[in-house]
C-alpha cells in the first residue's frame, strides 16, 4: 500500500504539526472549548493520522534503504534515532542527512506515536543494539511480542516503561531476548505480578542486568 503524499512533505518535522492546531484547528474557533463529541472526533482523527504516519512505503525502502526508511518512520512519529558512531540522537525530521549509508544503532520511542505496524523493519537493522520505549500509548503486549521476535538477535539494551497497555503477558515475551545485557523496566501499572515476572526474567536472562524498581534491591541496581 502506498503511503499518502502527506508523509513526503519535506518541511514536516513530526506528526504534531498536523495534529496540533493544524488540520484539526480548522473545525473549531480559537479558544472555544471542545465538547465531548468534538474531543471524540479529534481523537479519532489523531489516531487515524498516527496510523498513517506509521506506514512505510515499500518503494521508499527500495529507494533509500531500510535504515533510512526506518529513521524517517521513527522521526515522523515523534521518536529519535542514533546513528552508529554518533553520540547524539536525531529527532528532527528535517535534519536527516541528504546522503545515505548511515546505520541505526539506537531507537528512542519516548513520548512518540510509534506503533508496531512497521516493527518488521527492525529485523533488517543490522547495527541496531538499543531501544527505549517510554510513555507510548500505542505499545501493547502484541507490540512487545513483535519487538522481541524481530530484535532478539540484535538488542543488548532495552528499556520499557510507562506504557499502560503493557501487562504480564508482555514480560513473558522478554524471555526471548537472550542477548540482552541490560533490561530496564519501570512504571508498568498493567503488570499484576511484577515480582513473579522479575524472578522469571532473572532465570531466563542470567547474563542480563535487570532493573525494575522498586522490585530490584538497591545493591542490584548500583
Amino acid at each position: 500500500m502506498a503511503v499518502p503524499s502527506l508523509l513526503r512533505l519535506g518541511s514536516l518535522s513530526s506528526r504534531q504539526k498536523v495534529c496540533n492546531g493544524g488540520l484539526f484547528a480548522a473545525g473549531r474557533l480559537k479558544n472555544e472549548p471542545l465538547n465531548l463529541q468534538q474531543r471524540h472526533i479529534g481523537l479519532m482523527f489523531q489516531h487515524w493520522f498516527d496510523r498513517v504516519f506509521n506506514m512505510v512505503d515499500k518503494k521508499r525502502i527500495e529507494e533509500v534503504g531500510v535504515d533510512r526508511a526506518c529513521a524517517e518512520w521513527i522521526l515522523r512519529c515523534g521518536g529519535g534515532v542514533q546513528w552508529k558512531g554518533s553520540k547524539r540522537y536525531l529527532t528532527d525530521y528535517n535534519a536527516l542527512p541528504a546522503t545515505g549509508g548511515q546505520k541505526i544503532y539506537a531507537i528512542d520511542m519516548t513520548d512518540s506515536a510509534v506503533m508496531e505496524a512497521s516493527f518488521f523493519l527492525l529485523k533488517e537493522l543490522k547495527e541496531l543494539r538499543q531501544v527505549k520505549i517510554w510513555n507510548n500509548k500505542y505499545i501493547t503486549n502484541a507490540s512487545v511480542g513483535q519487538l522481541c521476535s524481530y530484535t532478539k538477535d540484535q538488542l543488548v539494551w532495552l528499556q520499557l516503561g510507562k506504557c499502560n497497555q503493557v501487562t504480564d503477558e508482555a514480560l513473558n515475551y522478554l524471555r526471548l531476548m537472550k542477548k540482552l545485557e541490560y533490561l530496564g523496566l519501570s512504571t508498568l501499572h498493567g503488570v499484576q505480578k511484577p515480582e513473579e515476572k522479575l524472578a522469571m526474567l532473572k532465570e531466563a536472562l542470567p547474563n542480563c542486568h535487570i532493573e525494575y524498581p522498586p522490585y530490584t534491591h538497591e545493591e542490584e541496581v548500583d
